[in-house]
């Protein structure tokens, strides 16, 4: 087993490293699950996430948490910046910490964009376990992009009604490759690509929005598209729909309303806010209702919590000592 000293050294794991731990997506549903049980119960530590701006539509958070039940303690340094594309990275990157829970000294530090990608993708299938409809068939992707597909990859392992699959993308060749992904992996679901946000929208019982987080808003779905019965789940917060969606809902789930608050103070989301009906995690630990009919508009924004990262990340860690993953670097 390839495990660091306490104190004198670190084991560093590439993403190459993260992905040969062999963490499967079940396996990331139920460490999530977990986490938002501990969050739900109260049974956590995680303070709001610091933020840096340093360019438009840009943003960098630090995001500490320790779920004592897990034994997880650290914290993920995250960035988004959609510009990166034009200099061939990707926009969305960072590391994430595994610290000591006793001592406080680091364990191990490695890449998160994967270990983001994949619990984002499991927080909307809890979500989508707890607020779609049990008859869900039809659910529409709007961005085609590196979340979208692990959106795609998760929520037909929580739908099993799931017949038909609706993606669009401003770029049809992104759509065409995420629908090709899909129906290999899923050949028994139906995937097409729409050439508008309309056709995706209408007539399905779950929409999951997926492009970039935007400073000022571009809303591209009308709420008249939305029928009855309807999930929502924004991965890009409102930058993709009218706050009057927000407004409108007959249920408003949050993952963490310190979290929510801190953005709308913060001048993230409009001042004037929906009814909180509950956290997932309050749901998930069976204090407050999910869905309880087939007409409810829910939406679910979840912002995202560092707690998610930190779980996930100790089971990666604990994973790559047993697979001598990785290098033991010296502090």
């Amino acid at each position: 087993m390839k495990s660091p000293k306490l104190g004198s050294s670190l084991l560093y794991l590439t993403q190459a490293d993260v992905i040969n731990t062999g963490l499967t997506d079940m396996e990331i549903i139920e460490k999530t699950k977990i986490t938002l049980k501990a969050h739900g119960t109260n049974e956590y530590q995680m303070p709001p996430k610091m933020a840096l701006y340093p360019v438009v539509d840009s943003f960098m958070h630090s995001m500490p948490g320790y779920v004592p039940s897990e034994g997880a303690c650290g914290i993920k340094w995250a960035y988004c910046f959609p510009e990166n594309g034009k200099r061939g990275l990707p926009q969305l990157s960072g590391v994430v910490v595994i610290n000591c829970p006793e001592t406080g000294f680091p364990l191990c530090i490695m890449d998160a964009a994967w270990i983001t990608g994949k619990r984002t993708a499991a927080i909307t299938a809890i979500s989508a376990s707890h607020l779609a409809r049990k008859d869900t068939h039809e659910i529409g992707l709007i961005g085609a992009g590196v979340q979208g597909l692990e959106q795609l990859l998760f929520l037909p392992l929580v739908l099993p009604e799931l017949k038909t699959i609706k993606i669009t993308d401003k770029f049809k060749d992104s759509s065409l490759r995420l629908q090709a992904i899909i129906q290999e992996k899923f050949p028994e679901i139906n995937v097409v690509v729409k050439d508008t946000k309309e056709e995706v929208v209408r007539g399905s019982q779950l929409i999951v929005s997926a492009t970039i987080v935007l400073a000022q808003p571009n809303p591209g779905v009308k709420d008249e598209w939305i029928e009855p019965g309807t999930l929502i789940c924004p991965i890009d917060r409102n930058s993709m729909w009218e706050w009057d969606t927000f407004l409108g809902v007959d249920k408003f789930v949050i993952d963490s309303e310190e979290e929510f608050n801190f953005f709308v103070s913060a001048g993230k989301l409009p001042k004037i806010t929906p009814k909180i009906h509950a956290q997932l995690g309050e749901i998930e630990a069976g204090l407050k209702p999910g869905r309880e009919n087939d007409t409810e508009r829910i939406l679910n924004l979840n912002i995202g919590m560092g707690i998610e990262d930190v779980v996930v990340g100790k089971e990666v860690f604990d994973l790559a000592q047993q697979a001598e993953l990785g290098i033991l670097l010296p502090l």
